[in-house]
């Protein structure tokens, strides 16, 4: 499927406009059906606004695929931040002030610790 295909079809999903496209292009609404009738895509200054205005990301405007997702949490990292999440807004401001004063204990401790290994040796 050729992206301005594409547009047009998440125009109709989206119930948008090809107006309402063209306005936020500063073009005509001619420019846009020549395109169409040409089956020739929207010069590359265009697909950013194009994406932003039909909501999707310009991955799946230029190849109407998702680029795949990269991951840098771990599995228990995931869960916590599930957690997390689970708690209501109030408990998760208190949570994180629960958990900067358990750093900063632990690394209170760990000065403690270090210097009682210095002064051992």
């Amino acid at each position: 499927m050729e992206i301005i295909e594409r547009i047009y079809q998440l125009l109709d999903e989206k119930n948008k406009r090809a107006y309402e496209l063209c306005e936020k292009l500063s073009i005509r609404t001619s420019t846009m059906s020549t395109w169409k009738a040409r089956t020739s895509d929207p010069p590359a200054k265009y697909m950013k606004t194009i994406a932003d205005f039909l909501d999707v990301s310009l991955d799946y405007l230029l190849t109407g695929q998702e680029a795949p997702v990269c991951k840098n949490t771990t599995l228990e990292e995931d869960n916590l931040l599930e957690l997390f999440r689970s708690l209501p807004e109030p408990k998760k401001y208190e949570f994180v002030g629960e958990l900067k004063g358990f750093l900063k204990a632990y690394t209170e401790s760990q000065k403690y610790l270090d210097e009682e290994k210095r002064l051992s040796v």
